[in-house]
């Protein structure tokens, strides 16, 4: 076996393919990894988790995950003292938006800002959000991104976002807007885009269909249009509930503070998925995420997702959503039994409190659930032999974690893990994060040109911003 040393990996891609804007990865198609000794939270119920395990990739594909694998021919990585897990699945982000960081507050400056600096984004602009998005969900662990566009009034835009999604390494589902200024999408239009990402998409993007827009009299053509050239999802933000007699398994209801006991009826009933902001909606007031809820009132566990939404307002860390998550659900179950121990003014659940949401299915909701959600569980989302190879390694050996295999390893990794904890992200059977470090890009370059984009789109509205507020 040939041992990886990982700094000399990072310092010899450099070498080979300049600090430019390519993208470099290491591992191509034919070889073969070997993700070796770490703890493996397979997220596979056959499998569970293995205390020291291995995982043997080939050909972008998950071939074995074991004790101990035999791999004569294989690259080693040394996965001691990590978590190997399968890649964060996000499914709702308007990752065009990215760029406009440090600028909206809250969700009216939002609102006030995407319409008035949007129209001036030229498709550089586009290119450079997505970019810059996309590499900041490979840093955090997300190997699989919803795009949920919203600017196509030119073929050129919805281009250099799928050129820039595809260009990061991310395996991507790609938003095509149902109805474009006014207009219903026709079957043209969508294959146009179908016949790009066959041709350059390296079987990383497919697309999916917006539906926002779309009068209530429009949803059913737009709909079968959809399901014809089996695109997923297909929705709008309210996940089709104004026309239940539409919607389906393919349909996502985004946000979730609000939702009423008849509407999750619905969602049970059409099997209708969820992708839930954790992070985004108690930022701007608009409630907790209802985990609670949900899952009272019946949705499966595995159609329940995490979403970023705007990164522009917060973090990309999969890891402060799913907690967000945990810890709203653990409220809401309180909160909902009256039940409990007072201590002064606060009221704690009594010991041996079983929650209906644990950490274990909050990963599961950030992956496999994800997966789902994105009709991609049958590739994606677990670290099942003859998936796809997106995994990633998990530091524990840092001052926020502490490296034990005989603790709650689940618990730890949501309560106190962060991006940076992230070591190694593989997708596609492609090495696109290692030590730490995002492999053959020059980041401050990404950074310094999101940055520009932003001073530029601001000059072209001649928008000045409160730095105040």
């Amino acid at each position: 076996m040939q041992m990886i040393n990982k700094t000399i990996v990072i310092v010899f891609t450099f070498i080979l393919f300049g600090a430019s804007m390519g993208f470099a990865q290491i591992g191509s198609d034919g070889n073969e990894i070997l993700l070796q000794g770490g703890y493996v939270l397979s997220m596979d119920s056959e499998i569970g988790d293995l205390t020291s395990g291995d995982v043997l990739i080939r050909d972008g594909q998950i071939i074995e995950v074991g004790a101990s694998i035999d791999a004569p021919q294989a690259q080693v990585i040394d996965a001691t003292g990590m978590v190997i897990m399968p890649g964060f699945v996000e499914t709702h982000w308007h990752m065009w938006e990215s760029s406009l960081r440090g600028m909206a507050n809250d969700a009216a400056e939002y609102f006030y800002y995407s319409e008035v600096l949007t129209p001036h984004y030229t498709p550089e602009d586009f290119h450079a959000a997505v970019r810059y998005a996309a590499l900041d969900a490979i840093n955090a662990g997300i190997t699989t991104v919803h795009n949920w566009a919203g600017v196509q009034n030119d073929f050129e835009n919805v281009q250099a976002e799928m050129q820039a999604l595809v260009e990061s390494g991310l395996r991507a589902k790609m938003g095509y807007l149902a109805i474009i200024e006014g207009e219903m999408t026709g079957g043209a239009e969508l294959n146009r885009a179908i016949d790009w990402v066959n041709e350059n998409g390296e079987q990383r993007l497919s697309l999916s269909l917006l539906l926002d827009g779309v009068q209530a009299v429009q949803m059913q053509t737009a709909t079968e249009l959809g399901r014809t050239l089996n695109l997923w999802p297909i929705t709008d933000h309210s996940g089709g509930l104004g026309t239940p007699e539409v919607s389906g398994e393919e349909f996502i209801v985004t946000h979730g503070p609000g939702l009423t006991p008849e509407a999750i009826e619905i969602m049970v009933e059409k099997d209708i998925k969820v992708a839930l902001s954790p992070l985004i909606d108690p930022m701007i007031g608009g409630g907790l995420p209802p985990v609670y809820e949900l899952l009272a009132g019946g949705v499966p566990l595995e159609n329940i997702s995490f979403s970023v939404d705007v990164s522009a307002q917060t973090p990309v860390d999969p890891f402060a959503s799913l907690r967000a998550m945990v810890n709203s659900a653990r409220m809401q179950q309180v909160e909902a039994n009256q039940a409990g121990i007072t201590a002064g003014t606060l009221r704690i659940p009594a010991p041996g409190t079983e929650w209906l949401f644990s950490y274990r299915d909050a990963l599961l909701t950030g992956t496999y659930g994800g997966a789902n959600v994105l009709g991609l569980a049958d590739q994606i989302g677990s670290l099942t032999p003859g998936k796809r190879a997106d995994v990633i390694m998990v530091n524990m050996n840092m001052i926020n974690m502490l490296p034990l295999t005989d603790v709650n390893i689940p618990m730890q990794l949501i309560q106190h893990g962060l991006p940076a904890n992230v070591d190694t992200v593989i997708i596609e059977g492609k090495i696109r994060k290692l030590n730490g470090e995002i492999v053959g890009v020059d980041m401050q370059q990404v950074i310094n040109e999101a940055a520009q984009s932003q001073t530029e789109i601001r000059n072209r509205a001649d928008e000045v911003i409160d730095t105040g507020r």
